[in-house]
C-alpha cells in the first residue's frame, strides 16, 4: 500500500495525489540473471578487491589504500579495565546511580554539572590520565601511523589512551575534548592539568581563583564540539579511502554521522560487539520504487521529490545488513581480537607485539608495583 509505505514523507495531500498518478504508471519489475546472483554471493568493493577483511588487507598490502581514518569510541578501552558507558551491568552509566543522578547521562550535563559538581569529579578522578595502559587496539592505530597510512583518529574517548599509546597529537582529534587542559566557568583563565589533578586526587572540587569551578576541557552536554573537528573533519574526509569505527555504538552526535562523510567508494569497516549505526532499509516495495522512478522521468514533481527523500535516507547509516551493500564490512567481537586478526591478514602481527612491548615497558616505568 502506497499510502502505509510514503506516509510521513510528503502532506497527505500530495500523497493521494501521486498514488493516483502513479497507478496509471506500469512496470514489470525484471527477475535477477544467474550472473546477478552469483554476484550476490561474492560481493567486491568499489575498488575492485573483495568486500572483506582479507581483502581489505589485500588492497593496503598493495597500495591501493593510504587515506585510513579511524573512529574510536569507549569500547577500545574496556581491556584497559576502563568500563564502556552503555553496557548493561558494567557500563559506567549503570554504575554510576550510587551518585542519584536524574539520569545517567547527567553526568556531563554542564548544568547538572554547575550544581553537582562532586559527581564528575568523583568519575573524573578514576578516569584521570596515567592510571591505564593503551590497549592492543590503540597500538594498532600506532601502527596504522607507522606504516604511513593513518590520516586521522577521530576518538569520542576522554582517556587519553591513544597518546600512551604513542599516536602523534596531530593526527589524533579529541571529539569530546580531554583533560590535556582546563579552563574557569567563570573567569574562563587556563589551568594546568596538574594542578586540577592535584585537587581532584584530595577528593575535592577544584575551583578557581574566583570562586567559579574549574572544568577540564571535556565536552558536556549542551557544549559544542572543539573547532578543531569541525575544521579537520571537513578536510579529511573527503581524502578517505578507507574507514575504520572501531568499539563505538554511534549514538552520540554529531561524532556519529562522521560515517556518513566518506566518498561513496571508501570501504567502511565496524569492530564492535553489537552492530551499529545501521541504516534502514526504506519501506517501500521495490517494485513501488520502479513505479516512482518511472513517474519521476515522466515529469511527476511530487514522484521526484519522493524519489529524492528515499535517495537521502538509503545514503546514511551502514548497509552491511542490506541486500544492496556495496561498500560496509561488520566484524563482530572485541576490538583487541578484530585488529589482531586484521595484522595477521596484513603480516603485521611482529610489528604490532612490538608496540605492544614498547608500550607496555613504558607503562611499567611510569607506574612501578607498589613495594
Amino acid at each position: 500500500d502506497i499510502r502505509k509505505s510514503l506516509r510521513g514523507s510528503m502532506a497527505d495531500k500530495a500523497i493521494d495525489e501521486l498514488t493516483e498518478n502513479l497507478a496509471k504508471v506500469t512496470v514489470e519489475a525484471p527477475s535477477a540473471s544467474k550472473e546477478q546472483k552469483e554476484a550476490a554471493g561474492s560481493k567486491k568493493a568499489p575498488n575492485g578487491y573483495d568486500l572483506s577483511l582479507k581483502g581489505v588487507a589485500s588492497a593496503i598490502k598493495e597500495g591501493k589504500i593510504k587515506n585510513v581514518i579511524v573512529m574510536t569510541g569507549a569500547g577500545i578501552s574496556v581491556s584497559a579495565g576502563i568500563p564502556d558507558f552503555r553496557s548493561p551491568g558494567t557500563g559506567l552509566y549503570d554504575n554510576l546511580q550510587k551518585y542519584n543522578l536524574p539520569a545517567p547521562e547527567a553526568i556531563f550535563s554542564i548544568d547538572f554539572f554547575k550544581q553537582h559538581p562532586e559527581a564528575f569529579c568523583t568519575l573524573a578522578k578514576e578516569l584521570y590520565p596515567g592510571h591505564y595502559k593503551a590497549t592492543p587496539t590503540h597500538c594498532f592505530i600506532r601502527l596504522l601511523e607507522d606504516k604511513k597510512i593513518l590520516l586521522r583518529n577521530f576518538t569520542q574517548n576522554i582517556d587519553t589512551l591513544e597518546f600512551e599509546a604513542g599516536i602523534s597529537r596531530d593526527l589524533v582529534v579529541q571529539a569530546h575534548g580531554g583533560f590535556d587542559t582546563a579552563h574557569c566557568l567563570g573567569c574562563k583563565k587556563s589551568h594546568s592539568p596538574e594542578s586540577v589533578k592535584e585537587v581532584l586526587f584530595k577528593d575535592k572540587v577544584p575551583r578557581c581563583d574566583c570562586g567559579a569551578l574549574i572544568k577540564p576541557d571535556i565536552v558536556f552536554f549542551g557544549e559544542g564540539l572543539p573547532e578543531r573537528f569541525h575544521t579537520l573533519s571537513c578536510k579529511d574526509f573527503p581524502q578517505c579511502d578507507l574507514l575504520l569505527i572501531l568499539g563505538t555504538s554511534l549514538q552520540v552526535h554529531p561524532f556519529a554521522n562522521l560515517i556518513n562523510r566518506p566518498p561513496k567508494e571508501c570501504v567502511r569497516v565496524l569492530f564492535n560487539r553489537e552492530p551499529a549505526g545501521v541504516a534502514d532499509e526504506p519501506q517501500v516495495d521495490k517494485t513501488m520504487i520502479k513505479r516512482i522512478e518511472e513517474a519521476a522521468r515522466q515529469g511527476d514533481m511530487q514522484a521526484h521529490a519522493i524519489l529524492v527523500q528515499l535517495r537521502m535516507a538509503s545514503s546514511r547509516g551502514l548497509r552491511f545488513n542490506l541486500q544492496d551493500n556495496k561498500r560496509d564490512i561488520f566484524h563482530k567481537g572485541d576490538c583487541d581480537d578484530g585488529v589482531r586478526e586484521f595484522a595477521k591478514l596484513l603480516g603485521w602481527e611482529k610489528d604490532l607485539d612490538k608496540i605492544i612491548e614498547e608500550v607496555d615497558t613504558r607503562f611499567q616505568k611510569k607506574n612501578p608495583p607498589k613495594q
